[in-house]
């Protein structure tokens, strides 16, 4: 799992993400390459953060949706879907991403949490398929 390795600070919180579905990024049929590589959506996070061994801190932050796109590829998101959220704390900054290749969203289900939450307790981090 990226974030495991990684030397950023991720909250994990299994909920909803909402944001204006009008903004992701859209490829363009004449010209697909044209397609923005990066996309900054505002976006609402609510649900429970990853205390310890549970999912129990209600949250209810703002946010940041990160969309990449490769080409004519971008990632996949829909707002007010629950997920399994690792977003990233970047200074004040929480960042969801979400790229051609899946990202750090995760449909929330019992599996996945169950991963997630063996992972954290130091069993082995299995990834789930990404959304």
């Amino acid at each position: 799992m990226h974030a495991a390795n990684s030397d950023s600070v991720y909250n994990v919180i299994a909920g909803e993400l909402k944001f204006n579905e009008s903004l992701l990024p859209q490829s363009h049929s004449d010209n697909p390459n044209d397609t923005p590589p990066l996309t900054r959506i505002p976006a609402q996070l609510s649900g429970k953060l990853l205390e310890g061994k549970y999912f129990s801190g209600r949250v209810n932050v703002p946010a940041v949706l990160e969309v990449e796109c490769m080409g004519p590829w971008c990632g996949g998101i829909k707002s007010g879907a629950d997920y399994v959220v690792f977003a990233e704390q970047r200074g004040q900054e929480l960042v969801v991403r979400a790229n051609a290749c899946g990202g750090f969203a995760f449909n929330d289900t019992p599996e996945v949490r169950r991963q997630v939450l063996d992972c954290h307790r130091g069993k082995a981090c299995e990834p789930a398929q990404p959304r």
